[in-house]
C-alpha cells in the first residue's frame, strides 16, 4: 500500500526556526538564534552501491532487512529477519561472511531485530524472543551473550563507545495498569549506567503495535557517547543533547506547521493496526477479548529519525516530507545545511537512511520489488 508523497505541497512548507545552542560548560549557557530552513545550503545524497539481487545467489538475496550499517573499514552488515542471520560485505559490495542462524544456542538467534556496531568494531544484535544481547567481534565470531533485561532487550540499539551502547528499555507496572520506557546507557550488562530520559503513563490498548510508538521519543548516539533524544510531537522540533553522564550540552525547540497524513497513510496504518490486533488476539493472551478501536494521529512526527556522522553533525529527519529529507545541525545547536535523497526509487518514500559515525546506508523495510541496500554518499561541499 506504497504511495508516493506530493513533494510540492511539502517543497512549499515553511518552517520557523528558534535555535537554542549550549555551551559544552557546566554553565549551560543558552544561545536564541532565529533562521529560516529555506535560505539555509542544500545537498543532495547519492547512491555509490548497492547490495541485493531479486534472483540469483543466495548470499545477496535478502528476506526481511531489520536493519544495516558500516563498520569504520567500511565494510556493510545486513541483518536479516528472515534468514536469521547477519551478513558482510566489502565496501566493493562483494559478500565476505555471514553470522548466526535460527537456534537457542551460542550465536543463534530467535528474533533479531537491532543491530549497532560499537567503538571497538565489535556488534551487537537485539534478539528480542531470546532475551538476550548478542556480541561478536569484527571477524563475525560470536563472543557473548548480554542477558539479565526484563521483559525483553531494547529493540534499537545504538553505539556509545568501545563498549557501551544506548537503548530504549521498556517498563511496566502491572499492578499501577502503567506502561513505559527508559532511555539508557549499557556497557557490558542489561544494568544501565546512565539513564537519560524515561516516562511511565497508562496503558492505553488503542496504542498496540506499530501505534505505540507514537508517543515515544526518538533517540541516536555516537561513539563519543554524546546521545540525542527528539521528544514526539508534530508541531514543534524538541532534541535535547547529553554527554554520557547525562548533562544536557544542546537544546533546540523550533516550531514547525503540522503536516497532515495522507488518506493513503492513514489506510495503511489501519491495516498494521487490525493485522496486529487479530495476531495478538489469537494467541489468547491479554489482548484476546478485548474491544479494540484504530485511534489514529492525524499528523505526522515532526521528527522520523536522528543520526550523527564522522563531522560531528547531527541529522534530524523531518516527517513533513516523505521523501528523506533533513536539517543538519552542528553540536551548538545552529542549522548548517538542509539534506535529501532523491533517487528514482518507488520505494523512497519509505527508505530508512542510517547514518552514524561509520557512513551512510539505506533499504526499504518492505519493499515494493526487492530487499537490497544503498550504500549512501555525503558530499564534502555544499
Amino acid at each position: 500500500m506504497k504511495n508516493m508523497f506530493n513533494r510540492a505541497a511539502a517543497a512549499v512548507l515553511i518552517i520557523g526556526l528558534v535555535s537554542l545552542a549550549c555551551s559544552g560548560s557546566d554553565a549551560n549557557t543558552s544561545v536564541t538564534e532565529e533562521s529560516d530552513p529555506t535560505n539555509a545550503a542544500h545537498l543532495e545524497l547519492t547512491a555509490t552501491l548497492t547490495i541485493g539481487v531479486e534472483l540469483g545467489d543466495t548470499n545477496y538475496v535478502f528476506g526481511q532487512i531489520v536493519e544495516a550499517l558500516q563498520n569504520k573499514n567500511g565494510e556493510v552488515l545486513v541483518l536479516d529477519l528472515s534468514t536469521m542471520n547477519v551478513r558482510q560485505f566489502s565496501s566493493d559490495g562483494e559478500f565476505i561472511c555471514s553470522a548466526g542462524r535460527q537456534g537457542t544456542g551460542p550465536g543463534e538467534f530467535q528474533r533479531p531485530m537491532g543491530m549497532a556496531v560499537l567503538g571497538n568494531d565489535d556488534f551487537i544484535i537485539s534478539d528480542m524472543s531470546g532475551g538476550a544481547i548478542c556480541v561478536f567481534d569484527d571477524s563475525m565470531n560470536w563472543k557473548e551473550n548480554i542477558i539479565g533485561f526484563f521483559p525483553r532487550p531494547p529493540f534499537t540499539l545504538r553505539t556509545a563507545g568501545d563498549s557501551a551502547f544506548v537503548g530504549m528499555l521498556p517498563a511496566f507496572d502491572r499492578e499501577a495498569g502503567l506502561t513505559g520506557y527508559s532511555i539508557a546507557r549499557m556497557e557490558n550488562s542489561s544494568e544501565p549506567v546512565t539513564v537519560y530520559s524515561e516516562e511511565m503513563r497508562v496503558f492505553d490498548p488503542s496504542r498496540i503495535g506499530p501505534l505505540g510508538a507514537d508517543k515515544d521519543p526518538i533517540f541516536t548516539s555516537d561513539n563519543a557517547g554524546h546521545v540525542f533524544i527528539a521528544e514526539a510531537g508534530t508541531d514543534a522540533i524538541k532534541i535535547t543533547g547529553y554527554n554520557q553522564s547525562g548533562e544536557t550540552f544542546i537544546s533546540i525547540d523550533e516550531n514547525v506547521d503540522r503536516m497532515e497524513k495522507t488518506p493513503e497513510e492513514l489506510a495503511y496504518e489501519e491495516a498494521e493496526f487490525e493485522e496486529f490486533s487479530t495476531r495478538m488476539g489469537s494467541r489468547g493472551g491479554r489482548m484476546s477479548g478485548m474491544e479494540l478501536s484504530f485511534d489514529p494521529v492525524l499528523y505526522r512526527r515532526a521528527v522520523t529519525d536522528l543520526g550523527v556522522d564522522s563531522e560531528d553533525r547531527l541529522w534530524v529527519r523531518l516527517g513533513a516530507y516523505r521523501y528523506p529529507f533533513w536539517n543538519v545541525y552542528n553540536f551548538e545547536g545552529d542549522l548548517l545545511f538542509t539534506a535529501s535523497l532523491e533517487i528514482d526509487d518507488p520505494d523512497i518514500d519509505f527508505m530508512t537512511v542510517r547514518i552514524t559515525d561509520n557512513g551512510v546506508v539505506a533499504w526499504v523495510p518492505d519493499p515494493s520489488t526487492w530487499p537490497r541496500v544503498l550504500v549512501l554518499e555525503i558530499p564534502d561541499t555544499i
